[in-house]
């Protein structure tokens, strides 16, 4: 940027900057003042955080240090006799830095917008993560938070169609990946691969993924990784602003609107905001896909108090959502189920409509929290967190009273966090923390048919400790949790007969981690966890029709002297074999940035005992047809698998960012290949930059191409004709299978534009731009349909400032 009296450039270079969040008013920023001509440092250059006292003046090697600061974002008012005077604004990634250029004209001063890189948080500093930031976001407001993390590598999704998406770290989903939602664990019916997570994208403000088994900072279900969504941060001392957004889409007609205000005073701040979103049916490069449209409605508040050593904040959102679901993938009989599978498009089709009718899901979520710091003495803080949640889940299926709902479920969720961040004690920087997490579920009566899963009330205390100890060039963490669990459950026989049934587990969970940095431009981080998870309530108590299937819990089903499947009785948990997953994970990863050069390479190896994962095993009649059978199994697995990432600054306008995920995952204890894992992606962005190109203050242009392997680890395939006539026998102990083959690997090729202009940031992107027809080998509508076809989307976000 070039303006009258000075010349600014700020690019993200090899040196180091580091800027650090440790609590709300502990960030650290680091960084280095240089002559734009000769590129030497410039020493005894005086620089001020605007709106606060703190002051510095560079060292020999024109470098800066604050503490203290309590902001991401801060406004560096720098003075140098000789040099010029702007205003800049800057956003740099999480590992990469400004490099602030004077050019010598006049003395000046300087203000330069700096946002300080997002912390790890304790216990996750040795282990491998991305985050995601709001600008990124906004540029594809209506996608799911799995499809938002996805292009991250080692990251995809599992769905089931369009508008359902869970995220998958390195082969696991579900409830292996704890999604945690401002600082609670997000309370949803987080089973099965079709019920996605109730958070909306638009209002976060940073997401952060975490690639490793994180269950002593965050609790059992994190043992394949972790998301972490922020909302607002609530900064202070920040004019009021006004945020716009809006934009459309062409496949589907869909169109969304956001709004949202807030200020940051002194010692008060607050953020408001809301969102709409509406898309129609979608469509493939040949038919549209009747009933694949959603609906979303969404708000949150937050506001904040903040004194010199306290702080407090309260937060509340509100999500409701209407999930249509194809509609062909329900069929009427044994022919029309073989047809439908076997057939390259759809056998129901109608022409575009916005109507949502069965199947589909609708869902309610509210979230509540309070949060209080305390900061008894310069570097210790004591936190308390309490979140109540409720969550309200009704599905409705292709039927005879298709007015009701087939399952119909209330979740309330309570979660209380007490935490301990201590004074540093012999070179010991630590965290210790306490939590009391319940959940209470309830079905709704006038179903018209049995609990698909049973009542609960599930109530678990848990207690941690994260210690890290650093030394010159090296950090080591370790970490120690204990968990205890008591579930209470009740549900009914296929005879309608009530079952009971109450049972507890007790698990040690641990994490060793080690960090050192090479050099200044190279990190090797190693992390070795021990994590646990307990099976859900789908996983043991599922029964009857869920979607396109049936499906049967570990508890649910049993064999017969000949491998038949017997599904008229309940097993009690301490009658039956079923054990927790328990799984290690051990984790490397090496940074390194040589010139214009950054490379990053993860290695990871996973082995868990009493993997529980649902596979087809039957083709049975039912009152609205014949419907593919799961059962729950569990088998001893091992994942093994590396993400590969290559970023390079190609000019000073031109980079370029190459990544490859490739993941081997075995059932060693059967010796056979599991079931919907994810295949090898490979894929590449070249991005340019162009500041002050015509009217518009910036511009970006990115091209997208990509690549997804066929699966060449799946499973036989089994017809279900070969099913339903008999020529082919199954029973509970058979190799696993699949109905339909591994679809074949496909190409795309996304392009986009966006720009600045007065203010206003617009977007225009393609998706799919070469119109592809391909299916997706984890979605579960593959069996009866191609993917979406190519796509447009406009967006326009505006800021207001009065």
């Amino acid at each position: 940027m070039k303006q009258a009296f000075l010349l600014v450039l700020i690019f993200i270079t090899h040196s180091y900057v580091l800027a650090q969040k440790t609590d709300t008013c502990h960030y650290e920023l680091n960084g280095v003042i240089l002559d734009e001509d000769t590129k030497d440092p410039l020493p005894y250059v005086q620089v001020n955080i605007k709106g606060t006292q703190q002051v510095t003046i560079t060292d020999v090697k024109g470098q800066f240090h604050f503490t203290g600061l309590c902001n991401e974002k801060n406004v560096l008012i720098i003075s140098c006799s000789g040099y010029c005077d702007t205003t800049c604004e800057q956003h740099h990634e999480h590992g990469k830095s400004p490099h602030i250029y004077l050019k010598q004209k006049v003395n000046s001063l300087s203000a330069v917008t700096v946002s300080v890189a997002k912390p790890k948080e304790a216990g996750t500093t040795s282990i491998s993560q991305q985050s995601i930031n709001k600008e990124t976001l906004d540029d594809k407001p209506t996608q799911t938070l799995a499809g938002a993390i996805s292009e991250i590598d080692g990251v995809t999704f599992t769905s089931t169609g369009t508008n359902v998406q869970l995220p998958v770290i390195h082969g696991l989903y579900g409830n292996r990946v704890l999604i945690l939602n401002n600082g609670l664990k997000h309370g949803f019916q987080n089973w099965g691969s079709d019920h996605a997570p109730e958070i909306d994208i638009s209002s976060a403000n940073n997401i952060t993924v975490v690639k490793g088994a994180a269950g002593v900072r965050f609790g059992p279900e994190a043992l394949g990784g972790a998301i972490i969504v922020e909302a607002d941060p609530l900064h202070l001392n920040e004019d009021m602003r006004v945020d716009i957004g809006t934009g459309y889409q062409t496949n589907g007609r869909g169109y969304n609107v956001k709004t949202g205000f807030g200020k940051g005073m002194k010692k008060w701040s607050y953020y408001v905001g809301a969102g709409y979103t509406k898309i129609g049916d979608r469509h493939t490069p040949d038919y549209s896909m009747t009933n694949s449209g959603k609906q979303e409605i969404s708000a949150n508040a937050g506001i904040r108090y903040h004194l010199e050593k306290w702080d407090f904040r309260m937060y509340y959102s509100y999500v409701s959502q209407d999930l249509a679901l194809l509609r062909s993938s329900i069929a009427e009989s044994g022919n029309l189920l073989i047809r439908a599978i076997d057939s390259e498009q759809p056998l129901f089709i109608r022409p575009f409509s916005y109507d949502i009718n069965e199947p589909n899901q609708l869902t309610q979520h509210h979230l509540g929290k309070a949060e209080i710091n305390w900061w008894y003495s310069k570097d210790s803080k004591i936190t308390l967190r309490i979140g109540q949640q409720f969550n309200k889940r009704s599905e409705y299926d292709v039927r005879r009273n298709a007015y009701l709902p087939i399952i119909d479920l209330n979740l309330a969720t309570t979660d209380v966090q007490l935490e301990w961040k201590h004074p540093d004690w012999k070179k010991l920087d630590g965290l210790v923390g306490l939590q009391l997490f319940s959940q209470n579920n309830d079905n709704n009566p006038g179903t018209g048919t049995t609990p698909f899963i049973p009542n609960y009330n599930s109530i678990r205390y848990s207690g941690f400790v994260i210690e890290t100890l650093k030394k010159t060039k090296s950090t080591y963490e370790l970490g120690i949790r204990f968990d205890y669990i008591n579930n209470n459950v009740r549900g009914r026989e296929t005879s309608q007969a009530i079952f009971r049934d109450n049972y507890h587990f007790s698990n040690l969970t641990s994490s060793l981690g080690y960090l050192l940095r090479l050099s200044d431009n190279s990190t090797f981080r190693t992390n070795l966890g021990a994590a646990w998870r307990t099976p859900n309530m789908a996983e043991l108590y599922s029964f009857g029709q869920h979607g396109f299937k049936t499906s049967f819990g570990l508890l649910r089903y049993s064999s017969d002297e000949n491998g038949a499947l017997v599904t008229s009785r309940v097993t009690l948990m301490n009658q039956s074999a079923v054990k927790p997953e328990k799984g290690l994970k051990w984790v490397n990863e090496l940074e390194s940035q040589q010139g214009k050069n950054n490379l990053a390479v993860t290695a990871y190896t996973h082995y868990i005992q009493h993997f529980i994962f649902n596979r087809p095993v039957a083709v049975i009649g039912t009152i609205r047809g014949p419907m593919p059978v799961f059962i729950y199994d569990q088998v001893d697995a091992l994942f093994m698998g590396v993400d590969f990432t290559w970023r390079r600054e190609l000019s000073d306008k031109l980079s370029g960012t190459y990544g490859i995920s490739y993941l081997w995952s075995h059932d060693i204890e059967k010796n056979e290949a599991l079931i919907n894992q994810p295949p090898i992606r490979t894929h590449l962005k070249l991005a340019r930059e162009v500041h002050g190109l015509g009217i518009f203050k910036s511009s970006k242009f990115t091209i997208s191409p990509s690549y997804t392997f066929k699966q060449f680890q799946a499973p036989r395939t089994i017809r279900p004709e070969q099913l339903i006539d008999g020529s082919v026998q199954i029973t509970t102990e058979s190799e696993i299978f699949d109905f339909k083959n591994a679809p074949n690997g496909y190409f795309l090729l996304d392009v986009s534009w966006s720009f600045k202009w007065k203010g206003i940031r617009c977007g225009v992107s393609i998706q799919n731009s070469l119109n592809t027809r391909y299916r997706d080998y984890l979605n579960e509508m593959r069996y009866f349909s191609n993917e979406v076809g190519r796509n447009f989307q406009f967006t326009i976000n505006y800021t207001i400032k009065p």
